[in-house]
């Protein structure tokens, strides 16, 4: 298991050069084929795919931006595979997540250079593991940096070859389909929401925003509330008449339902 130090609030370093965003949120689920019809029917449209190496994932895709809702078929071949090997640190949370029916795991965030946003975490005292994956027979890569010390929300750094929005055009333009609605961000339930908020914020190198306990992070915000979980616990949707319900754990609601979303 990763370490989960006490968070304390950091000055923020503005790391320009790296241009932060939200990429996606991991969503581990006991069946993707459940899951994804759970989200179809809340108007978030998905899809599944085809299982690989012992694993089976879909996804809600809406741009270069998507949740991935991700399934164990054949645990044998999965933890023996490069991604397995990956995922050992998250592993254990992730079983606990599939037992009780589901819930996030993660978020990721995209940066111009995984290397770069590594060397920058190390130089600043974190642990972080460094990765690169190629699929046989794919033209797509990519690179992923890993916290080994931070809190079980925080988030992991990617970089892709070609870039992100190569692949939506040429390899990912046909799966899009957001629905009626957009996701503004994502919700973490922490014991400290303002000190939670501002170490995500030294962490991406993000100025707070009008809100303490909001991270402006572009593409989707991470907003904070106060709750034992100190886990994400809810996508937050904007656009239409978004639904107010709950999927394999995780809760789906409009922005407007968080407190101080609109001031933010």
């Amino acid at each position: 298991m990763r370490a989960q130090p006490t968070l304390e609030p950091t000055d923020v370093e503005q790391p320009s050069i790296e241009q932060p965003e939200f990429d996606h949120l991991v969503h581990c689920v006991p069946d993707v084929e459940s899951t994804v019809r759970g989200y179809t029917e809340a108007g978030l449209p998905a899809h599944a795919n085809p299982e690989y190496l012992g694993y089976r994932n879909g996804a809600w895709r809406l741009d270069t931006r998507y949740i991935e809702l991700s399934s164990i078929v054949n645990r044998l071949v999965f933890l023996d595979s490069p991604y397995g090997r990956a995922m050992k640190g998250w592993q254990p949370r992730a079983d606990e997540l599939v037992a009780r029916g589901g819930g996030a795991l993660t978020f990721c965030v995209h940066v111009t250079d995984a290397g770069a946003t590594a060397e920058r975490l190390r130089a600043r005292g974190h642990g972080v593991e460094l990765l690169t994956f190629a699929r046989e027979g794919s033209p797509v890569s990519f690179r992923e940096a890993i916290l080994t010390d931070g809190p079980p929300w925080a988030p992991f750094f990617v970089t892709y070859e070609p870039d992100r929005q190569t692949i939506l055009a040429k390899y990912s333009a046909g799966r899009v389909n957001r629905g009626p609605h957009d996701l503004a961000g994502i919700l973490v339930e922490t014991p400290d929401p303002r000190a939670s908020a501002a170490w995500l914020g030294g962490l991406l190198g993000i100025p707070p925003g009008a809100s303490p306990t909001v991270v402006p992070l572009p593409l989707g915000q991470v907003h904070f509330t106060e709750g034992p979980a100190d886990a994400i616990t809810a996508l937050l949707l904007s656009g239409g008449s978004p639904p107010t319900t709950v999927i394999d754990g995780l809760a789906v609601r409009p922005v407007e339902s968080v407190d101080g979303s609109a001031r933010a």
